[in-house]
Parts: C-alpha cells; structure tokens; sequence
C-alpha cells in the first residue's frame, strides 16, 4: 500500500518539475540568458568569423523565442515538443560558452 502512495507522490512530484521546466517564464529566462552569451561571444571572437554570424543569427532566434512564449499559441505545444526546445536552449548555451573558450585571445600579451 505504502507504495502506491509513494508512486502517486512520486508522479506528482514529476509532473511539478516538468510544469517548472516548460513554463514560459523559464524559457524566456533561457533566452534571455543566451542573448546575454551572444552579445558577450560577439565581443570576443573577431569580425570576420563565422561564429560571429553564428551568434547573430543566434540573437536573432532568441528575439523570435522570446516573443512566441508571449503568444497562448505556445502554451498549445506538446510537453515533448517544450522538453525536445529547452534540451536545445541548454545544447545552445554549451556550445555558445565552447566557442569563447576556444575564441583567440584579442592580444599576446598577458596582462
């Protein structure tokens, strides 16, 4: 008996989390934090880069996002379909904070 309560306990608990993660607040929160990122990586690695047109059309995506979550269109997605685009929000970041380690220092001498 006790473990059937700890599973609906358990479910509930699930279905909180999953709530927290697809609110649109948090996505915006997401974008928000990614912009930052790209305004930041836009700083660092050279005018000519492909990876500056990478962090603009980044920028760009995230203006895009930003608005869709204001839209009740986007409470209609699947819970799938909001987990599959904050897993790549998150694969966005790491790539974002890859790209400006990896980004050439802008002068050879150490300060």
């Amino acid at each position: 008996m006790f473990g059937w309560i700890n599973g609906l306990i358990f479910n509930a608990k699930e279905r909180i989390r999953i709530a927290k993660e697809i609110n649109p607040r948090n996505f915006r929160s997401m974008a928000r934090e990614l912009s930052e990122l790209a305004d930041a990586c836009s700083q660092v690695c050279s005018p000519e880069s492909e990876l500056l047109h990478k962090v603009e059309r980044i920028k760009g995506e995230m203006v895009q996002l930003t608005e869709l979550t204001r839209q009740p269109e986007f409470r209609k997605l699947s819970v799938q379909r909001k987990m599959e685009l904050r897993q790549s929000l998150i694969q966005s970041k790491e790539q974002i904070l890859e790209s400006m380690q990896a980004a050439p220092s802008p002068t050879k001498l150490i300060q």
